[in-house]
């Protein structure tokens, strides 16, 4: 008789942080358990963000398509694909922060000549916050696997952290 592992072969861009976990003796266990744990919380994200959605469309009976629920159904698959990228340690997680960091980068500088200073404030933030994955993401950059430009990840993400920053910024930039 065979057996399920016998008959299934996973290459290594398959397994799960997770499961790295459990199988990767010494220093990368620890490393595959922050990826693992950055992913759940990335998936948290989303599924709460999903959630407040839904109570959102079961308090009103139905979902109004303002930038609200736009900028909520970005973030959702922002989160979503970030936590994939996690939970599979996956190269193209370095492109989306960068990503993200130039398009903040931008609009900081933008807010700096415009002279407000408290979005500024909170873009440094998010950008300190950014900066620190990419150096995590640098620093264990030998572990992650897939490639570095992924279409079905980084199109996605890059579509949905643009209209992000349009919807949450509609009022300077209009």
């Amino acid at each position: 008789m065979f057996s399920l592992q016998e008959n299934t072969t996973a290459s290594p861009d398959d397994v799960s942080a997770l499961e790295r976990v459990w199988h990767t003796p010494g220093y990368s266990r620890f490393i595959y358990a922050a990826y693992a744990i950055l992913g759940i919380i990335f998936f948290g994200i989303g599924i709460y963000t999903a959630l407040d959605l839904l109570m959102s469309f079961l308090n009103r009976g139905t979902i109004l398509l303002t930038f609200g629920t736009l900028l909520s159904l970005c973030y959702v698959l922002i989160n979503t694909i970030i936590g994939y990228g996690f939970v599979f340690y996956r190269k193209w997680l370095s492109v989306a922060f960068s990503s993200a960091l130039i398009l903040a980068g931008l609009l900081a500088a933008f807010f700096f000549i415009s002279g407000d200073a408290s979005r500024e404030a909170a873009l440094f933030t998010s950008m300190s916050m950014t900066s620190s994955i990419l150096l995590f993401l640098f620093l264990t950059r030998h572990i992650l696997s897939g490639r570095y430009v992924e279409p079905g990840a980084v199109i996605p993400f890059a579509s949905a952290l643009i209209f992000s920053f349009l919807f949450i910024n509609f009022a300077v930039l209009h």
